[in-house]
This record gives structure tokens, sequence and C-alpha cells, in this order.
């Protein structure tokens, strides 16, 4: 009796042409294996997403596909080899066929197995009192470090923050204590990328905003000093807002009018500023945004466009 044909939904993203054409022969080819797969643009749903991480937007689509628990199949350039869920720039149909087969079959089991998510381990441990002993995180081949006593995460260099934070949810993340001298003999070559608790805090705020603690009331704030920001995490329209709350206290909506954002992006930036600590809270009156700007606040916002290659006074106040 021949084994009953099965269905699958498989969605890509972020796929150059080539890679796109290859994926669609790899799919045809597992109808020899009694496989019905039906390609399909990502659109939040599907039984395993296929996506290229070199796209701008990948990060993006890796938290959507977290958030709703996908499997996924990543193609990248810094891949240096082939493993579970992952392949090397130029892969071939037959490496894509394969990792396409392994991956449907067991991917309904998978998500049967996995327990509803809670807050992620990594932010529960970024939350600590500050300890002399680091807390190494293992994924699979993925390893983090928490150092609460710098407030910083210390990463591989094949990873970047906004893949971290896709992956926050899944809860096969394991945890152990280890000493500052083990790390700097064992780990410290593994993860030489230091990230600090604020560039999280508002990478965050860009791609997961609903796992920063919310706020009851807006606060009246300012920042204590110019978070130390990740340029690939935080997008230019959020920089004048951010040299803003520098100057002086400002208010959700007030800063929302004043920089043409979204009531809810200033909100999540605000949260970025109370949770990494930087917010200062303000009882005197909010400036009124046509406030004619004085000597000092040009200056400070000349440097920040300086700084980040832009002209933040672009289309006027």
């Amino acid at each position: 009796m021949n084994t009953p044909l099965r269905s699958f939904r498989v969605a890509a993203a972020g796929l150059d042409v080539l890679h796109q054409t290859r994926l669609k022969l790899a799919c045809s080819m597992l109808l020899a294996e009694r496989m019905d797969v039906q390609l399909v643009p990502w659109s939040g749903d599907a039984d395993l997403l296929v996506i290229g991480l070199d796209h701008a937007d990948a990060a993006r689509t890796l938290s959507e596909a977290n958030a709703s628990n996908v499997p996924m199949l990543s193609i990248a350039r810094r891949y240096a080899d082939a493993a579970s869920g992952r392949l090397p720039h130029g892969a071939t149909v037959r490496d894509i066929n394969e990792q396409l087969s392994s991956l449907l079959l067991n991917a309904p089991a998978a998500a049967a197995e996995r327990p509803s998510p809670g807050v992620p381990k990594l932010l529960r441990l970024v939350q600590m009192p500050a300890s002399a002993d680091l807390h190494l995180l293992q994924r699979g081949g993925i390893s983090a470090a928490v150092d609460t006593t710098t407030r910083s995460i210390a990463l591989p260099a094949s990873l970047s923050l906004a893949e971290l934070i896709a992956q926050l949810d899944d809860t096969t993340w394991s945890s152990e204590v280890v000493d500052a001298a083990t790390f700097q003999h064992q780990y410290t070559y593994r993860l030489p990328q230091r990230h600090s608790f604020e560039a999280l805090y508002f990478a965050l705020a860009r791609y997961r905003p609903e796992l920063l603690p919310a706020l009851d009331t807006p606060p009246t704030l300012k920042l204590r000093h110019w978070p130390d920001l990740h340029a690939d995490d935080v997008p230019a329209d959020w920089l004048l807002a951010i040299a803003s709350l520098h100057a002086r206290p400002w208010q959700p909506a007030a800063l929302a009018a004043a920089c043409h954002l979204p009531r809810n992006t200033v909100e999540s930036i605000f949260c970025a500023a109370v949770a990494s600590g930087l917010a200062l809270n303000q009882d005197a009156a909010v400036p009124s945004p046509t406030r004619r700007k004085d000597a000092s606040d040009s200056r400070f916002f000349s440097w920040v466009a300086r700084r980040f290659g832009l002209n933040l006074f672009q289309g006027g106040q």
C-alpha cells in the first residue's frame, strides 16, 4: 500500500532569484517522497519558512516566524557549512531538498512539543542583580553570555543582535553559571561581540516591542545620556526623537507630534529608555514642539547628524 500523500505549505522570504528557483525545484522533487509542497510568499503562517538572512528585512521576518513558532531553514553567506536548519549561500537543489524533507517531516512533532511562551530566559537573566559570574545560554549550536556586571551580552561573530532577538522565544535555550575566569579562558574567543543592555533594549523596541515592560502611565522623561545604539538596529527616523529626549524632557504624544512618528513607536522608545535605566523622570512642563531651538540644541543635533550620516532636519520641524 502506498504512503498517503502529505501536503505542506513552504513560505519563502528574502531569497534572491537563484535560491528562489532552486527552492522551487527542491519542492517539486519532494513528490517522489509523497510530499506535496505548495511554495508561497511569507505572510505570517506556514509549515516551514525558507529565509535568506542576507536580505535587509530578514530580522523582522525572523521575529514574525518565531512569534508564530514556524520552523525555519535559513540561507546566509556567513554560514561556512550546512547544519540542520541552515545552509550556506549557493546551496544546491539537492542540499535544499534534503533539508526540506527532514524539516517538514519533523515539524509537526516539534510544534506539538513546544510549550506556551513566557518571558524569554535571556530577558529574565538581564534583569537579575549584578554578579561576578556570567550566565551562558546555549541553544543548538548558538551560544550567548549575559554579563550583569558590565551590563552586556556576548555573542558569536556570526550572530547579530536582531537575530538573537528573533529567537528569544525558543524554549530550548539552556543556561549555566560560568565564573569570569572560566569564561575568559574558554569562551571569549567564541563570543567576541559585546552589546550593552541599552543596545538590547532599543533593539527590542524596534523588533519585539511587546517584550518590553509596559508603562502604566506615559511619563515625562529625559535621557541620562546618549544611549549605546547599534546603527543596524535603530531606524534613521528614530534619531531625532532620541536626540530630543537627550536634550530635554518630553511626553510621548508631544514627541510623536514633533518628530512625525507614530505614537506607538515613541512609546516603544520610552519603554526602552525606562527598561535600560536611562530614563530620568521629569516634573517640569514639556516644551512646545514649536519652541525655537537655541544654539546648543542645534550643535547637539548637528553632532547626531554627522555621527549617523543623516540630515535630521530634512523636511522641516
